[in-house]
């Protein structure tokens, strides 16, 4: 593939923020989403804090360069099948493959979180699974985005704010519960609902940057972020809850991803780990429970330790695991998807 010098100039910050976000996720992992998961740090805790901080960075960002990176080159009506199945090989594939991989070795490792008996696994190929989920939701995203592109309904910036806000207001109806909670979580379609403002958002950045980018519209963003952190920050500290009853999660993360993916930032430790970000994403489960358990096997119970250890053995682990299983057909297709 050709590559521009104008492609080349504006990747690099894209792949550091790309390298950051994948990090982010790691971490966020690591400290686990509640008492029960992860290092299972009480809410009182400074990692509780961490991981609530960055809770509106993490998954946006990292979808948000997903959709810019989409824009580079986006799906033509003739393409759609070979498109989506190149994007099912892709997702689908490495969640079959490595969730089994990591669903056998909880149930047989003692010391992991939230073990389900082996008979159980047939679950992980239907409803959402720790954070497998993204996987099949993103999937939808990519054939829900397809089908807008295909359609020309995303190729000016009026269009691109339409499906933007009917992503948003989709996207509330999932969070607020306004799609019933009976109403079965197959293939991760209501995660799908939470991602797809962000994808959208994302191809509009790249798509409409000369619009979206302007010295007003980046001085809205900041002002946005920095109320957004402050609205946060009220919200944690007095627990009056209004962040969430309001929704302005979803908001201040478009916000603030949008502000963010305009630095101009170039990193090469986070351009080279963006290389390994997706494959990260697939194993880091493996290394964060992993890093734990050795821990607490030599009886090393500091919270900071654990935190870093579990991240770097998280990442490394994972970059390791990509160079062994890309020299072999068949393990790079099942369980890294590529081709």
């Amino acid at each position: 593939m050709k590559t521009s010098k104008t492609y080349q100039a504006k990747s690099l910050p894209i792949e550091t923020l790309r390298g950051i976000a994948i990090i982010l996720v790691v971490m966020g992992h690591v400290i686990g989403s509640g008492p029960t998961g992860g290092m299972q740090v009480d809410d009182d805790s400074f990692y509780r804090y961490l991981y609530c901080l960055l809770e509106n960075i993490r998954m946006p960002l990292f979808t948000v360069i997903s959709g810019w990176v989409y824009a580079l080159h986006p799906i033509k009506k003739e393409e759609i099948g070979t498109f989506i199945t190149k994007k099912a090989r892709r997702l689908l594939l490495p969640m079959i493959f490595v969730g089994s991989t990591y669903f056998i070795i909880q149930y047989l490792i003692p010391g992991t979180n939230h073990k389900e008996e082996l008979h159980a696994i047939w679950k992980i190929y239907i409803y959402p699974y720790t954070f497998f989920w993204y996987l099949p939701a993103l999937f939808f995203v990519f054939i829900g985005i397809s089908f807008l592109d295909i359609s020309n309904k995303i190729n000016t910036v009026a269009q691109w704010l339409i499906a933007l806000l009917i992503s948003y207001l989709l996207c509330i109806t999932e969070i607020s519960h306004i799609i019933p909670a009976s109403v079965p979580n197959l293939f991760a379609f209501k995660n799908a609902l939470y991602l797809m403002p962000f994808f959208i958002l994302g191809v509009g950045l790249n798509r409409f940057k000369q619009k979206l980018y302007t010295k007003p519209m980046i001085r809205l963003y900041l002002i946005g972020t920095i109320i957004g952190v402050i609205l946060q920050q009220t919200d944690y500290f007095t627990g009056v809850d209004f962040y969430n009853q309001l929704h302005l999660s979803i908001l201040i993360g478009i916000i603030s991803t949008a502000f963010i993916l305009h630095s101009n930032i170039k990193i090469p430790f986070f351009i080279w780990l963006a290389k390994y970000a997706y494959t990260i994403y697939l194993f880091h489960g493996f290394g964060t429970s992993g890093g734990r358990i050795i821990l607490k096997s030599v009886h090393i119970h500091n919270e900071f330790i654990i935190f870093l250890f579990a991240t770097i053995i998280a990442v490394l682990s994972s970059v390791i695991i990509e160079k062994i299983l890309i020299k072999v057909k068949l393990t790079r297709t099942l369980f890294l998807g590529k081709k």
